[in-house]
């Protein structure tokens, strides 16, 4: 396999003919400077008749100059890329290794929307990132097993961004994405394609490895302080929560370190008139270096100003035509040079630190009321005025830690489900399912509660592994569910505060139930560790 490209490996076998250009009904914004909306309109232009990878990275580009959604440009984008999901999963335009690179553009784009299925979308693809990352934590090409880091940082970048937009990515995975940069990291704190090819170290690839050991970093502290706020003498749910049980082996102490080389080696070599030392991009190798000064949180690498530096290099370099073009083509070169100029790690770390403001607080009230026999509107806390419209839009508020109204929302929901039943909530089942991997207690219990007054025998399993969640509040609307669908006025506990090894007792009993009267041809039953997959 030849040196690896990055995105668009995807780009060097695409069509290059452009086709007619689309006009957006709206202009972007008038404060992005004029280098970006150039290089935007350029990408209107051109966005036709790509691949996924290509077509989902100049969404990304559009996307991050914050082009309207009405675009029309924009909005066939998202339509070709929505295309690839079918039942079942994500179904890649190509595979081998380049479908790592698709499936994490394709991640990229879809976490900077705002529509009401982003959430759904955004787990298939991180369940199929997870799926093709190697044994040994690295991500590559079909026919090798040593690792590209070129691929692993965009398989470690789609990740950051679903984990950033509430998708539970295990610990493991970055731990040991982690331990497979610092372990392909140079003596000298650089890093190069692949380690066993004997390709020249880059700035491109160095960036890469710094950039994704700042992420792995970040997404394993996020772990280590929510497993503070973890009863050690709880075991959560399986993905409703970190398991209590893991211990990274990438310590912070040892992946600053490998960072503090790696920037050091990039620090004395930080030149823009020095293409090859950058790669076979220099806008690639821009696009990681604002990556890795957002992360890091600092203005300059070695004495360089990295953004007026490279801001420089991008604005002299533009084409007339609003383009930028490298090894890798005119596209991809233009979104790299574009993700540059917009800060755009910055804009993701921004819009995910807003979103932490009051998460796990519970703004609003999410849990449900206290007697939910009642299920009375004004019963308990929810007696707020009702939220109208569609169910969707209510599940929306309730995910979402930024929103005050929470109260608003849960009171639709319920009033919904007391106007229209059960047929109010059983579109909605695999949204609750997904719900129930919330980090957010109330939104585990609130989706608990969804799932059983469904009175569909499918979410059984669901509720059954619901039983062992950390969040007693959750474990009760479980078996409250499960007492609806079974029919039964008592049943099976767990009560009140049981501990862990009662709350496997009881679950146990619900599954023996289940064993006994689920259909032949219904799904396997529970696993278990927990339960089958939904």
């Amino acid at each position: 396999m030849s040196t690896t490209s990055p995105l668009v490996a995807i780009a060097i076998v695409c069509c290059t003919t452009a086709v007619g250009a689309a006009q957006p009904d709206a202009a972007p914004p008038a404060r992005q400077e004029q280098a970006v909306l150039a290089g935007a309109e350029f990408l209107r232009r051109s966005s036709g008749g790509r691949q996924v990878g290509e077509t989902a990275m100049i969404a990304l580009g559009l996307l991050k100059a914050e082009t309207p959604a009405s675009d029309p440009a924009l909005a066939a984008c998202l339509t070709k890329i929505r295309a690839r999901f079918v039942s079942g999963g994500y179904r890649p335009e190509r595979t081998g290794g380049t479908d790592v690179y698709e499936a994490a553009a394709v991640a990229l784009a879809l976490a900077n929307t705002d529509t009401s299925d982003r959430g759904d979308l955004l787990q298939t693809l991180a369940d199929y990132l997870m799926r093709k990352q190697k044994p040994d934590g690295c991500w590559d090409y079909d026919s090798r097993s040593q690792g590209d880091t070129s691929i692993s940082q965009y398989a470690v970048l789609g990740l950051w961004e679903c984990e950033n937009n509430g998708i539970e990515v295990p610990p493991s995975v970055w731990d040991r994405a982690a331990q497979w940069y610092m372990s392909s990291q140079s003596a000298a704190g650089s890093w190069n394609y692949h380690r066993d090819g004997g390709e020249p170290e880059t700035i491109s690839m160095t960036a890469a490895g710094v950039g994704s050991l700042l992420i792995c970093r970040r997404q394993l502290e996020n772990y280590r302080q929510f497993q503070k706020a973890v009863n050690p003498y709880l075991t959560p749910v399986e993905d409703a929560g970190p398991r209590t049980d893991y211990r990274p082996v990438s310590t912070p102490a040892k992946i600053d370190e490998a960072v503090a080389r790696g920037i050091s080696w990039i620090g004395a070599r930080f030149n823009t008139g020095d293409a090859p030392t950058f790669g076979k991009s220099i806008y690639y190798g821009l696009y990681g270096i604002e990556r890795v000064g957002a992360l890091s949180d600092r203005q300059a690498i070695g004495r360089v100003d990295w953004f007026e530096k490279g801001a420089a290099f991008i604005r002299s370099s533009q084409r007339g035509d609003g383009a930028w073009t490298s090894t890798y083509g005119d596209d991809v070169s233009t979104v790299w040079a574009m993700l540059f100029l917009t800060r755009s790690t910055r804009k993701s770390i921004q819009k995910y630190e807003y979103k932490k403001l009051g998460s796990g607080t519970l703004l609003g009230g999410r849990y449900l009321p206290n007697d939910l026999t009642t299920m009375t509107v004004a019963g308990g806390r929810i007696i707020s005025r009702p939220m109208n419209g569609a169910v969707e839009g209510m599940l929306d508020v309730l995910e979402d830690p930024r929103v005050a109204n929470a109260e608003s929302a849960l009171a639709g929901v319920m009033d919904r489900y007391r106007k229209q039943g059960a047929a109010a909530l059983r579109p909605h089942k695999d949204r609750f399912r997904r719900m129930l991997r919330s980090r957010d207690p109330g939104v585990r219990e609130v989706a608990a509660w969804g799932l059983g007054h469904s009175v569909d025998l499918d979410v059984v399993p669901d509720l059954i592994k619901a039983l062992e969640d950390a969040d007693d509040r959750a474990v009760a609307a479980a078996r409250q569910g499960l007492l609806l669908i079974s029919r039964k006025i008592d049943g099976p506990g767990p009560g009140p505060g049981a501990a862990p090894e009662q709350k496997r007792t009881a679950a146990e009993e619900w599954r023996r139930w289940y064993e006994a009267v689920r259909p032949l041809d219904a799904s396997p039953s529970v696993a278990t560790d927990g339960g089958a997959k939904p």
